[in-house]
């Protein structure tokens, strides 16, 4: 059984996953999303937004650092999303950080820099604008990496995460695992966020295993343990009663 301090969740999107949560994430918190490169993060995170919309009637934000706009959406239409459409409705609100990191010119709608105050701003504007409830930030890494030292670095992403704790949506900050299997690059990455959620993928007999693990989420009870996941036609899905043999 479940034990839930919180009034309010957020689905999470994702089959399975779900179940082990007891619903969902706590509405209004910050949840960090770590993995290596190759295990699905955007994925992840835009499932997460393309659910809420479809399923719960609940508006999203989307922010990129890691790659070109065009590249993602392109990425996503085996899945069968139209984010196009959901663009087009003003339900799903997806924001360029990557041009301008990469010293490139945008045709898109929405841009900015990284810059943690200009990207707050412009943030909290619309999700007043859209009535957001949910937000991804894909990569908090590649935001960091832009950034002078390491001091500033924890600074800003202590900001962030203060910030967006503070709003009603709820947000989901990707990041970068180390490759000595780190999910805190910084130090204080999973420490500022209410929940933390690992992807990883693993080799076994030369074949790729996905796997999700719940590896904190404040308020929550749930299970600890690695298990197995895959990305199908319909994006992710967890086997939350299936061992991960090593």
């Amino acid at each position: 059984m479940h034990e839930q301090r919180y009034t309010e969740i957020s689905t999470t999107g994702i089959p399975g996953l779900d179940e082990i949560l007891g619903g969902g994430y706590p509405r209004g918190r910050t949840i960090l999303v770590s993995g290596p490169a190759g295990s699905g993060k955007t994925t992840f995170g835009l499932q997460y937004l393309v659910s809420g919309i479809i399923n719960e009637g609940e508006a999203g934000i989307y922010i990129s650092f890691d790659e070109r706009l065009e590249n993602v959406r392109n990425d996503v239409k085996s899945f069968e999303w139209d984010i196009q459409a959901l663009e087009d409705q003003n339900l799903l609100v997806m924001i360029d950080g990557f041009s301008a990191r990469a010293g490139v010119s945008s045709n898109e709608k929405y841009q900015t820099r990284t810059d943690i105050d200009e990207l707050l701003t412009q943030l909290i504007s619309l999700i007043d604008e859209i009535r957001a409830e949910r937000v991804v930030v894909d990569s908090i890494t590649a935001v960091a990496l832009s950034l002078s030292d390491e001091a500033t670095i924890r600074k800003e992403i202590l900001k962030l995460g203060a910030v967006m704790s503070s709003l009603s949506c709820t947000t989901l900050l990707t990041s970068e695992m180390t490759r000595s299997g780190e999910i805190s690059r910084y130090g204080v990455e999973e420490f500022m966020a209410s929940g933390c959620v690992v992807l990883d993928f693993d080799f076994k007999r030369h074949q790729g295993v996905r796997s999700i693990t719940v590896r904190k989420m404040r308020g929550i009870s749930h299970q600890v343990t690695k298990r197995p996941a895959t990305i199908g036609n319909d994006g992710f899905k967890m086997f939350p009663s299936e061992q991960f043999y090593y």
